[in-house]
């Protein structure tokens, strides 16, 4: 049995509560919690919500409008169908055009959209010719060619203007015009008046007598 030596202090070791590992434990804990919150809670924070983000498109919408005998019509590049059958720019068939007479029928283009029109054109398409059963007329054969076809004798003139003077932008048979008309822009809010004048010739013969024009046109109207 050894002992130590006289004198000499007994080597001791260290004692370690469990209480104090237990409370050492919870301070670090607290601790490392407080650092990981402290970047959050103690910043400073700005928000803007926009809730209103919006955008529209323009439109380019064209209304054609003519007063003949105190009745205005309206047709509208919006409709439907765009397709207007009320306004006749020939000026219908109640009274028939005799040799030197005319008829003149006065129509206006408005912008109502919110898109300006840089170009324009009226375009003719192709005019035919018939004959009004038992008025003695001779029945085209030969449409838009020969003298005996209405389409070809009617004179049309277009004027740019809500009354028929100036210099026309056309002038021609129903049947020469199949070209377009160049027209000039037009802006929102913006209108222009055309003025169509048919009128059937003096050297005019008995050969178109009794004879109905038909003949559709169209309006193109760029943005």
């Amino acid at each position: 049995m050894s002992t130590s030596p006289v004198g000499s202090p007994r080597a001791r070791r260290p004692r370690f509560s469990r209480f104090g590992l237990t409370l050492g434990a919870a301070v670090a804990g607290s601790l490392a919690l407080a650092l990981s919150m402290g970047t959050s809670l103690a910043a400073f924070t700005a928000t803007i919500a926009n809730t209103t983000n919006t955008a529209t498109s323009g439109a380019l919408s064209i209304r054609e409008t003519s007063t003949v005998g105190g009745v205005t019509s309206t047709c509208n590049s919006y409709d439907a169908t765009a397709t207007c059958s009320t306004i006749n720019k020939y000026g219908g068939t109640a009274l028939p055009i005799n040799p030197g007479g005319s008829q003149t029928t006065t129509v206006t283009m408005a912008n109502v959209g919110t898109t300006a029109a840089a170009t324009a054109a009226l375009q003719g398409g192709t005019c035919v010719a018939t004959a009004t059963a038992g008025a003695g007329a001779a029945t085209p054969t030969t449409p838009n060619t020969t003298a005996g076809n209405l389409c070809s004798v009617l004179v049309l003139n277009v004027y740019a203007a809500a009354t028929a003077t100036g210099t026309p932008i056309y002038t021609g048979s129903p049947a020469a015009f199949t070209a377009s008309i160049t027209l000039g822009a037009l802006a929102t809010a913006a209108t222009q008046s055309y003025t169509f004048v048919i009128s059937l010739p003096t050297s005019a013969t008995s050969a178109v007598q009794g004879q109905t024009v038909s003949q559709p046109m169209t309006w193109t109207y760029n943005a």
